[in-house]
């Protein structure tokens, strides 16, 4: 790995060093200089590491002792108050999980936590860096029934938080269609937890590592088959059955893929983003004498899931200088047609235009997509 030029800013390069992990002298070495300049735009920084979820991580590291009274007092003060609230939405989270996880024992689910859940204590120490949304869960599809049910007993209601009532507002008729249409996730659900700072709790519950009608599908029973477990943070009672780090590293590249190939994302603004690439990163790093091997090059080859596989990990390399496609041997196996490919929600075959990297930092992407007709006509 190299580290990140400055051509788009210190406070990008910032953002990028922190995606890397900061494992190297020279990455640590350059945040420090860049973190306690005078030149630093602080609102731009603060506004990049929002919007791609990764707030909590600059502020772990950017209120350390090291550098804690070397930046702004005021942008310290609300740094540490940002990771003070993501740790006790941790918590909470963490103890969800848990109950979560003893009802569908007891009933005998297969299933695994997935993404945040699991990531956050095993790829970023439990110190609340990670940042947290909801709670997330695989399941088998012989299972949605149950697991609806179990929900329910743990007094979940099927819909969205209302910031403005406090109350879950039942999913409208619409979603309802579109989830029924789309099986591949359960409707969301919805705790109340009536605390004053984190008022609600959100499950969501996947049954497929890719999408309904996706061209790439990986057998969900072979993936559940693999199953591990950790231990969840001050919890000793029960621990939290996980994919295998070879089918965590499979699934966390396909969910980024997902938000960053499928257009509709971007009408969400969570089509791509630093945190889905910082726990590639650190999958790889974690994992990489299991990852980089012939079996995992096998797997999906047998799945024919290369081109999904690698389009995350060609626009990684590229954005990061990570290396990760060079060291698994597969150079070469996807066109740039491919890798500026994206999927339409009018059907149409799309391209996107620019570097991943500029994708990322822009705030308009929607201008860096046209449709294959749009395309012929500018030609």
């Amino acid at each position: 790995m190299s580290i990140p030029d400055l051509a788009l800013g210190s406070e990008w390069t910032l953002l990028e060093l922190l995606c890397l992990g900061l494992t190297t002298h020279s990455e640590q070495e350059l945040f420090e200089e860049l973190i306690t300049s005078k030149n630093l735009q602080w609102g731009e920084l603060l506004e990049q590491a929002l919007r791609h979820k990764i707030l909590p991580l600059l502020a772990f590291h950017s209120t350390s002792e090291q550098f804690a009274k070397r930046i702004p007092y005021f942008i310290n003060n609300h740094l540490q108050t940002v990771l003070d609230l993501n740790r006790n939405k941790t918590t909470i989270l963490r103890g969800e999980a848990t109950r979560i996880v003893r009802s569908l024992n007891e009933k005998e689910v297969q299933f695994v936590g997935t993404k945040g859940i699991t990531l956050e204590s095993t790829l970023y120490a439990g110190n609340g860096s990670r940042y947290f949304s909801d709670i997330d869960f695989m399941v088998a599809p012989q299972y949605r029934d149950e697991v609806t049910n179990t929900l329910a007993q743990l007094n979940y209601q099927m819909g969205l938080f209302d910031w403005q009532t406090g109350k879950v507002r039942p999913h409208s008729r619409e979603r309802m269609i579109g989830y029924k249409l789309n099986p591949d996730h359960l409707p969301t659900h919805v705790l109340l937890t009536y605390q004053p700072v984190i008022r609600y709790v959100e499950v969501d519950v996947a049954n497929s590592l890719t999408w309904t009608r996706s061209d790439f599908q990986v057998p969900i029973e072979i993936a559940l088959s693999k199953i591990v477990y950790q231990s969840i943070p001050d919890r000793t009672d029960v621990q939290m059955p996980c994919f295998s780090p070879k089918f965590q590293f499979i699934f966390t590249i396909l969910h980024l893929f997902r938000e960053a190939w499928i257009e509709v994302w971007l009408e969400w603004g969570q089509d791509v983003n630093l945190s889905k690439f910082a726990d590639v990163v650190r999958l790889w790093n974690n994992y990489q004498s299991v990852i980089n091997s012939a079996d995992f090059i096998q797997t999906i080859e047998e799945f024919g899931i290369v081109e999904p596989i690698l389009w995350v990990l060609e626009h990684l390399d590229r954005t990061l200088h990570t290396g990760i496609v060079p060291a698994l041997g597969l150079e070469g196996k996807v066109t740039e047609s491919w890798l500026f490919s994206a999927g339409s929600t009018d059907g149409k075959k799309r391209q996107w235009h620019g570097t991943m990297r500029e994708r990322l930092h822009s705030k308009n992407r929607r201008q860096l997509f046209v449709s294959e007709d749009e395309t012929q006509l500018n030609k």
